[in-house]
């Protein structure tokens, strides 16, 4: 089952019966992709049985789930769990110039425990613009954002908190608890990052992430592309997937165990996903800064003044050839910079899943399971 089917299935059940677990956590962060802003005013927490509104369309809007949102959120409104979670400081900030998609809002739970949701990247090009200038920058420009918020809404109630995202929202999410200060770490029970990418720096140098390390949980799919990026934890939790490459990323296409009430789990991530991240890496890693700057600048600037990944959908031929036009209008060295710049990332991918290396790998592996037997004989 999926988790609006688990809160069908167990809303009937009150937190003190059933405690708040992980797939309470996916589905507090999934919730932070509804424009909860169009109906509460920031100052506000209104219980989730409460909400009124107005214009559905605009108030899903945004995200690639958004008919499955309404079902979940529909699915919350009628249950004993949720229906009295309380929802509010709701800060939403859009800035082009700075290349900045920011949502977060906080949960209040009937036990007087707070849930802090982050978004992650949503249907408009300005979100993934940020996303992916991870790929030449040390920190998402939106990561001042998430640790100013954690901060602020830590003062709007007493008790202990939860903070978690999904995809760029899980970054947040790992942003905040470790650069949100010492006093506040205390009163943090658990982080979670739901195929999220890691931060760029060496996480395990920082004293906080020492101080929190063992409450910080994070969570990569079967066939991960996403989660795999710049990831730092050894013992993520493998979470079994239907959705194969970007369809694995959908919090719907996530499996839960409806026996252990955990996710279900797969002892490891496919070949090819293992593969993309090497491919991925290794152009992280071995490119230059500056060389991945361009190629990203070059990619949002042939795709015109598209606002969101539909308007590329419906508008594709249109958008290819003026894309071309605008290409073409580059100097001859641009051109071929970029050019070489994305050749460089096809052949990483190229070498990651060539059959002949993939075929000396086993073969390497038997010998070394043959010597390994020989030795013990």
């Amino acid at each position: 089952m999926n988790i609006t089917q688990y809160v069908k299935s167990f809303g009937n059940k009150e937190f003190k019966e059933l405690p708040f677990n992980e797939i309470d956590s996916l589905i507090f962060s999934e919730l932070s992709y509804i424009n909860f802003d169009l109906e509460i005013d920031s100052t506000d927490f209104i219980k989730i049985k409460d909400l009124k509104i107005k214009d559905s369309k605009a108030f899903y809007y945004g995200s690639v789930d958004a008919k499955n949102n309404k079902k979940l959120l529909e699915a919350m409104m009628k249950s004993k769990r949720y229906q009295n979670v309380k929802i509010g400081y709701c800060k939403l900030l859009n800035n082009h110039e700075s290349r900045k998609q920011f949502f977060a809002m906080t949960l209040l739970l009937p036990n007087h425990v707070a849930y802090i949701a982050y978004r992650g990247t949503d249907t408009s090009l300005l979100g993934w613009k940020e996303s992916l200038s991870l790929v030449y920058e040390e920190a998402m420009p939106s990561k001042d954002l998430a640790v100013e918020y954690i901060r602020t809404a830590t003062t709007l109630f007493k008790g202990k908190f939860y903070v978690g995202g999904h995809s760029k929202g899980g970054y947040l999410a790992m942003c905040a608890v470790l650069f949100m200060g010492e006093k506040l770490e205390e009163r943090l029970i658990k982080a979670y990052t739901f195929d999220g990418p890691g931060l760029k720096e060496d996480v395990e140098k920082l004293d906080s992430f020492n101080r929190i390390k063992d409450k910080l949980e994070k969570y990569l799919t079967t066939h991960d592309v996403i989660g795999v990026v710049y990831n730092h934890a050894s013992n993520a939790k493998i979470v079994y997937s239907t959705g194969v490459l970007l369809g694995g990323h959908d919090p719907f296409k996530w499996m839960v165990n409806y026996h252990n009430m955990t996710f279900s789990y797969t002892r490891a991530r496919s070949f090819s996903s293992r593969k993309s991240e090497e491919a991925m890496m290794n152009w992280l890693t071995n490119e230059s800064d500056e060389d991945k700057r361009l190629a990203i600048e070059v990619l949002f600037d042939v795709l015109g003044d598209s606002k969101t990944i539909y308007d590329l959908l419906l508008n594709a031929s249109r958008i290819i050839s003026n894309g071309k036009k605008k290409f073409k209008s580059y100097t001859v060295k641009r051109r071929e910079k970029t050019k070489e710049i994305f050749k460089s990332l096809g052949r990483y991918y190229l070498t990651a899943y060539s059959p002949k290396r993939f075929l000396m790998k086993n073969k390497n592996d038997v010998k070394q399971i043959e010597k390994k037997t020989e030795n013990q004989s």
